[in-house]
């Protein structure tokens, strides 16, 4: 087969590919070594859009010889068996980035299916709202290409620009936070992970990202039949906090990842965690939303914009950060790694 298509290097081919086998009636497979984080944020991200008003695409995550005849998408090193891949040796936020542009991309070449083709996976409403500037007829593939090339561009550009400011505005809160997590640890304490969908895979790359620097962290997203049965018997509401009563300790830290600051399973498990002594640290976009003056949210990391996207692109250079903070804080904690307790 020809060479996999860098994703973070040209988005528009590998949209435009993309966009080409999903109407073709393909699925996407997605596969990411070492990081199954990044490939469920991918699946989510195609199968329930953050944007209102755009399809479901199929996506899964699967191993490379479980996708012979789908489209295939790794997030590590093309070894051959890809058609699209996302280099894995880059700072979270970028790859991150890399997969937020394919989806935005994708869903606008879709609109066009005298470029791309046409079938009934491939219907649906229009996104111009996304990229209100394109206007490139079906016959005219260059134009349309030109407008991505822009689009994409333009949001690499905000991105960068919003990680930065991120970065800034939250200088304090990310030193407090980081010593909060490593005086748990010092003290026998662990980190508990948090949130929904997208942010779901957000917070099990925090988790993995504590532990490959010998932090404990656990997921509390990670466990499909418990946060299922808990959904289902409880409510999805309790899905968090009725674990928090399961895992949590005093002395632990309970990080919750939300782009909007409002996720009511999020809060009612910060307001669990501060009657059971647990500090806790929210991550939250849209000015903070609820998470900025919630009394049971002891550190706020806030991302200011009002894009899904951007707002987790921004997120996961705040973790990383956080995570560096953390271990700079506590370098000799001598704490055991553990998946559980």
């Amino acid at each position: 087969m020809s060479a996999a298509i860098d994703c973070g290097r040209d988005p528009t081919e590998a949209a435009m590919w993309l966009a080409r086998a999903f109407t073709a009636g393909r699925r996407l497979c997605v596969w990411s070594p070492g990081a199954p984080d990044h490939a469920h944020h991918v699946a989510v991200e195609f199968v329930h859009p953050v944007v209102a008003g755009t399809r479901p695409l199929a996506a899964v995550v699967a191993e490379p010889g479980e996708a012979q005849t789908d489209a295939r998408l790794v997030i590590g090193t093309d070894d051959g068996t890809a058609d699209l891949f996302i280099p894995a040796d880059q700072p979270d936020a970028a790859i991150v980035l890399s997969y937020h542009l394919l989806w935005e991309l994708v869903q606008v070449a879709l609109e066009h299916p005298g470029l791309v083709g046409s079938s009934a996976a491939a219907g649906g409403d229009s996104t111009g709202f996304l990229y209100p500037f394109l206007d490139a007829s079906e016959d005219d593939e260059a134009s349309l290409r030109e407008s991505l090339d822009a689009s994409a561009d333009a949001k690499r550009a905000e991105s960068s620009t919003l990680a930065r400011q991120s970065l800034k505005s939250n200088r304090a809160a990310l030193q407090e936070a980081g010593a909060a997590i490593s005086g748990s640890v010092a003290g026998g304490g662990r980190v508990l992970t948090m949130g929904n969908g997208g942010s779901a895979s957000d917070a099990a790359r925090l988790a993995r990202l504590l532990r490959s620097r010998r932090l404990p962290a656990q997921s509390l997203a990670a466990d499909y039949a418990v946060a299922t049965a808990l959904a289902n018997d409880l409510g999805a509401e309790r899905v968090f906090s009725r674990q928090l009563e399961a895992f949590g300790r005093p002395g632990d830290v309970l990080v919750g990842c939300s782009t909007s600051g409002a996720s009511r399973n999020l809060l009612a498990a910060f307001d669990q965690a501060a009657g059971m002594g647990v500090v806790t640290v929210g991550l939250s976009g849209y000015g903070g939303g609820s998470f900025s003056d919630h009394p049971s949210v002891h550190h706020s990391l806030v991302v200011q914009s009002m894009s899904v996207h951007r707002i987790q692109e921004a997120q996961a250079a705040l973790m990383s950060a956080l995570c560096e903070r953390a271990l700079t804080s506590g370098e000799t904690v001598g704490h055991p790694v553990e998946a559980a307790r």
